[in-house]
């Protein structure tokens, strides 16, 4: 005989289950596509943003898709023999995303200085449990085989992977990579001079060579003289290893030559900026810039041109609204303050609403010293995101530029020297001072 089927009303705990599953997705769908529409609706978020924003958007369609079908599970009065029915995949599909979207916010807050830092932790967290339990409550329904099974492990691993590609690509990798950025000069000697003046033409070129885009946030160029007199010294090994037995910041400065002496310091020339605050330097887009310099002939023997530029990837959007604003220390530095317009609901809750890039220029440290040096220098330090729009305070800057980061090793300096007058004739002191035979 048929086996006859019987209705029976659901047990009431597996029905509020349910309905907390679908109420859940249904939050998680309304944010996201809150957020992803307001995200896609800004303009200059850049490819990264529009992607990010297209992904929020879609995920909202299949989680509020996978909400109404449980809802609908609900809505029956009665289950045959008291089954709940099956679900349909892309309920599944709803809970895999959800662990993606919480896996991807783990990855984005777990290096993030932020102040709201643990709480996005922690509703990450949270993301992960609830899709981790929706895949086991409805599992049952995906009527695994061993390939099925299969493939969805392989699904999970995909998402797992695709949601640390997806953020190392847009999040990690522009706030600490690139910066990749070709920098050459040259300094020679015009032919057309002055009575009493060289015409010297400094020349910088510079390009990203990375696969992205950059902005430059500062540059220096600094023309230094040196005066360099005749000093001959046997080459030993003890008066090589004077080179070599502190730190040299500046090797180029503080060499040996048997022949030759090169006094400290050497007199800065000219000094400046070559590159303009927030140019755009496209990957393998070249450019350059033309110096003319007038230095007295016969004053200085030797010449040294060097430049620095510091770059961040373009798609840390710097405000064009508000100018950076400059401060002059009392340390011989000045620090800039360069607010960031990124206007992302997504990265507000993440990273913080106000976030800020710091410059500083380095004037130099003239002395007789060979750890001191002339030449300019410029760094830039992100500060922790804040929710008050206020520049970062005088402490904090200073703690950002204590130490030296990893990521000073990427910033590009090039330099150049030119031989102009005869060798100098030393002075008593001089001789003396470097034993010079």
């Amino acid at each position: 005989m048929p086996r006859t089927r019987t209705r029976t009303r659901p047990a009431g705990g597996v029905v509020e289950t349910i309905y907390a599953f679908a109420a859940s997705l249904a939050a998680l769908g309304l944010a996201a596509g809150v957020i992803g529409v307001h995200d896609a609706s800004l303009a200059g978020g850049g490819l990264g943003g529009t992607l990010g924003s297209a992904a929020l958007v879609a995920v909202a369609v299949v989680l509020a898709i996978a909400a109404w079908q449980l809802f609908g599970l609900t809505r029956h009065r009665t289950w045959e023999d008291g089954v709940r029915p099956a679900c349909k995949p892309i309920v599944l599909v709803a809970f895999l995303l959800t662990i993606l979207v919480g896996v991807y916010t783990f990855f984005s807050a777990i290096r993030n200085p932020a102040p709201q830092r643990p709480f996005v932790v922690v509703g990450a967290a949270l993301l992960v449990l609830l899709g981790l339990g929706g895949l086991s409550f409805f599992g049952r329904d995906a009527r695994v085989t061993l390939p099925r099974l299969g493939t969805i492990a392989l699904g999970f691993v995909g998402t797992i992977l695709g949601a640390w590609q997806f953020w190392y690509s847009n999040q990690y990798s522009p706030e600490h990579a690139g910066r990749a950025v070709a920098l050459s000069v040259t300094l020679q000697l015009e032919p057309n001079r002055q009575p009493a003046y060289d015409v010297i033409r400094a020349t910088i070129g510079y390009k990203a060579v990375g696969k992205r885009s950059v902005a430059v946030v500062g540059s220096t160029y600094t023309l230094t003289g040196s005066r360099v007199f005749r000093c001959e010294r046997p080459a030993t090994s003890k008066t090589v290893a004077g080179v070599f037995k502190s730190l040299l910041p500046d090797p180029q400065r503080s060499r040996f030559m048997a022949d030759v002496v090169e006094a400290q310091p050497a007199a800065v020339l000219a000094a400046g900026r070559f590159a303009g605050d927030g140019k755009r330097l496209d990957p393998d887009v070249p450019a350059a810039r033309d110096l003319i310099f007038m230095t007295p002939r016969g004053r200085y023997q030797l010449l040294r041109f060097r430049a620095q530029l510091f770059a961040i990837p373009a798609s840390v959007q710097l405000s064009q609204r508000e100018p950076p604003t400059y401060e002059y220390a009392d340390d011989r530095r000045v620090y800039g303050f360069w607010h960031v317009d990124d206007d992302s609901w997504f990265r507000d809750l993440v990273y913080g609403r106000e976030r800020w890039v710091v410059l500083r220029y380095e004037l130099g440290n003239v002395g007789p010293s060979p750890l001191s040096t002339p030449d300019l220098r410029v760094v830039a330090r992100f500060p922790k995101p804040s929710w008050g729009k206020k520049m970062p305070t005088r402490a904090s800057v200073l703690k950002l530029f204590e130490g030296v980061q990893p990521s000073d090793a990427s910033e590009p300096f090039a330099d150049s020297e030119l031989a102009l007058a005869d060798v100098a004739e030393p002075t008593p002191s001089e001789v003396l001072k470097h034993k010079c035979r």
